[in-house]
């Protein structure tokens, strides 16, 4: 399938939103009484980020549907609780099948199927840390210098920049200066053209709400539509977040794999004999 790599790309906060903009913010240099009550993109960012420094627990939630021209639509939801000492707790639901992981640290544990994993010795072969690092709401913040560059709207409780990518090029501005190098080499080989409105919400707090997108991509002749909405919530609201008593005993999922391959076998003989 085409298209399978782009939850994993488009889940990417950083990649998604850290930006090199092309729209400008520039003045005529006549300031009214109404522009001085309402801030630039610029300042909606700089005090984004200035507060971003206070923020010390979170709650996120993470969506994303893929629906291609002509294939069935495919949805991914993660959730996420970080603590005061950086100990995560995720929520995952993807095709019905729920997941939920415990990180603290090097160690990482699972529960699947209600059974528990420990997946600590994957840590750094799944790259753990970059994937959290991507969802880690100050490191986050500190990517969204693109948007100073994005048009700003005033509402009731607070700001919304909107950035409009037009074509591949765009996006890849947009991307550049996220870091994230891999991710946007696999994209461009992935995609010929992609255009879409990134839309991020800030309150009236200086705290980040959600952010959109909303894209169109295009490979050879196939299309898929891709919507993202990220949220940020219960700021420094999130009490210690504890590893259950009952993921002491966990497998480790080396030993559960020999479990399955060793089951694998049996089954197999078991075929084999009675067919014969």
């Amino acid at each position: 399938m085409k298209f399978r790599v782009l939850g994993s790309l488009f889940l990417s906060s950083s990649l998604l939103l850290a930006a090199c903009g092309n729209s400008g913010d520039d003045d005529s240099g006549k300031k009214t009484e109404k522009k001085e009550e309402t801030k630039s993109a610029s300042q909606v960012i700089s005090d984004l980020q200035d507060n971003a420094k206070d923020v010390k627990s979170y709650h996120t939630d993470n969506a994303i549907a893929m629906k291609p021209k002509d294939g069935e639509s495919q949805k991914v939801k993660v959730g996420m609780d970080v603590d005061e000492k950086e100990t995560a707790k995720l929520v995952t639901n993807q095709a019905g099948q729920e997941m939920t992981i415990y990180v603290q640290g090097k160690k990482m544990v699972a529960k699947a199927n209600d059974q528990w994993i420990d997946l600590s010795s994957q840590v750094d072969n799944m790259d753990i840390d970059s994937s959290l690092d991507q969802l880690n709401y100050e490191k986050y913040v500190k990517s969204l210098d693109g948007f100073k560059d994005a048009k700003a709207k005033k509402v009731d409780d607070g700001y919304e920049l909107k950035y409009n990518i037009k074509n591949k090029e765009d996006f890849k501005k947009l991307a550049s200066s996220s870091g994230n190098k891999d991710q946007l080499e696999q994209f461009e080989d992935q995609i010929d053209d992609v255009s879409g409105d990134a839309v991020l919400k800030v309150n009236k707090d200086n705290e980040i709400e959600s952010y959109i997108l909303d894209s169109k991509l295009k490979k050879d002749k196939d299309t898929a539509n891709i919507k993202t909405k990220v949220t940020y919530d219960k700021i420094n609201d999130i009490d210690e977040i504890k590893i259950p008593d009952e993921a002491k005993d966990a497998k480790k999922i080396e030993d559960l794999q020999k479990e399955q391959s060793s089951d694998q076998k049996s089954s197999e003989s078991s075929n084999s004999e009675e067919a014969s």
